[in-house]
């Protein structure tokens, strides 16, 4: 079966002039909590998701209802978008999520993308530096505006690396903030990411509960990623030890 992956808008929206926040999981899980915090602490409205047969078959519930495993929400009192997800995307289907994103992101009309992420700096670095990645040379500009530490050499991986590649050739704006990351599910730098999307857009979120509160989504991520793991583990003995009837 070919991979699938397309955006549902539960009503049609124009974004032009709009942020869109990208929080796909990636190191430290920074993109999916910091995103997860925002949506839940401002008044945003779940505005569509991602319909795709590339996820694996495990949906979260919550108040008794299944949750799309990535969504999109809006706030238009701030024109901010946010796109969250809280699965991972297997390296097989990353190219064509991230041409399917940008594909979207172009339609829509946005001014400006910003992508949560998390890079792991030597252990001498403060933690609450934040560092920023452009992905084109007028870009550029917004790391010095934001007073992010360019990264001038090194390596970038995931959906996010390839969102910001797809975009390497437009005119949008577009860049990735990254939190210092420590461990396999870093609450810390997503509040330090939380901080520097105060400072950027604006907003005024108390970010002292999120190191209270994202532990408990720290439990829960790693919970489901584990899940992920042991299914895909499980389906592949099963298919190593089946035998073959001719």
């Amino acid at each position: 079966m070919d991979a699938q992956v397309e955006f549902v808008e539960l009503q049609k929206n124009n974004f032009k002039g709009y942020t869109l926040i990208e929080g796909f999981p990636g190191m430290g899980l920074v993109g999916t909590i910091a995103a997860k915090y925002i949506i839940e602490k401002l008044d945003f409205e779940y505005a569509g998701y991602l319909d795709a047969n590339i996820f694996m078959p495990i949906i979260r519930i919550h108040k008794a209802l299944p949750v799309r495993p990535s969504r999109i929400y809006v706030n238009h009192s701030k024109k901010l978008v946010v796109l969250i997800s809280e699965q991972v995307i297997a390296k097989q289907f990353t190219s064509l999520v991230a041409k399917k994103t940008v594909a979207w992101i172009k339609a829509k009309g946005f001014k400006e993308i910003i992508s949560l992420s998390g890079v792991h700096a030597s252990g001498e670095q403060k933690r609450e530096l934040i560092y920023g990645i452009a992905a084109n040379e007028k870009s550029k500009a917004l790391l010095k505006k934001y007073e992010l530490i360019e990264i001038e050499e090194g390596i970038t991986t995931g959906i996010t690396a390839l969102i910001l590649m797809e975009l390497a050739t437009s005119k949008l704006e577009a860049i990735s903030i990254l939190g210092n990351v420590q461990v396999s599910a870093d609450y810390k730098a997503a509040a330090e990411v939380v901080k520097k999307l105060n400072q950027i857009l604006k907003l005024t979120l108390n970010v002292n509960p999120l190191l209270k509160e994202a532990k408990e989504t720290e439990k829960q991520l790693i919970q489901q990623l584990q899940k992920l793991k042991d299914t895909k583990d499980d389906a592949e003995k099963f298919e190593t030890r089946t035998p073959i009837i001719t």
